[in-house]
């Protein structure tokens, strides 16, 4: 009668290096930190230089992350994907992040449509979620104006937001109501219509 052997030590060891294997794959797929993008926001602003009243449109985008993660790297790209912004991003304590404003530049318009938003992960893993671009409000061609010959700043909307900064970047305070007597020692004026996504920036 022919005798039937069992396993070779070989195929013995060869199923548990396979066995310990699955079991490091399983361990690592179960340690793997949840990654997920909540709370995402995106407006759409229109900057105006004063007093050439040239405009800009920009993208502001933020979002949570659900990682212990400070740092992610980002790319936003537009709906026909022939512009693209690469970008380092820090979150806060609890996971908040904020991009910078995204633009095209001076007098440019942003694409409208679906921009792409990619959260690239360190392990490799990324997170994608579009954001919808659609036309910002008009600019209310007389909310703000400055008058540089007298250098008087009118501002005719009262829940508008004003500050203003010398050469140093100290913050300076504007006295009277509208008109605004803009003072020699004024090198930078920012005017805020939050509400109706508006900016206005001036150099005096």
């Amino acid at each position: 009668m022919p005798i039937q052997s069992g396993p070779t030590l070989q195929h013995k060891k060869t199923r548990l290096a396979i066995a310990l294997l699955l079991l490091f794959l399983l361990l690592s797929a179960c340690s793997r930190e949840e990654l997920r993008l909540l709370n995402v926001s995106s407006k759409v602003h229109t900057l105006v230089d004063l007093p050439s009243k040239e405009e800009t449109m920009t993208l502001s985008i933020s979002f949570t992350l659900s990682s212990e993660t400070k740092m992610v790297q980002m790319q936003v790209s537009s709906p026909s994907g022939e512009r693209r912004w690469v970008m380092q991003v820090d979150g806060d304590e609890q996971g908040f992040y904020q991009l910078p404003p995204l633009a095209l530049g001076k007098g440019l318009a942003l694409e409208q449509g679906s921009y792409t938003m990619d959260v690239l992960y360190k392990d490799g893993r990324t997170l994608s979620e579009g954001v919808t671009v659609s036309a910002p409000r008009a600019v209310v061609g007389d909310a703000v104006s400055y008058d540089e010959e007298t250098r008087l700043l009118s501002v005719r909307s009262p829940l508008a937001s004003i500050e203003a900064y010398d050469a140093q970047g100290k913050s300076l305070t504007l006295e009277g109501e509208s008109p605004v007597a803009i003072g020699e020692d004024v090198k930078l004026v920012l005017i805020g219509l939050a509400e109706e996504g508006l900016f206005y920036r001036l150099k005096p």
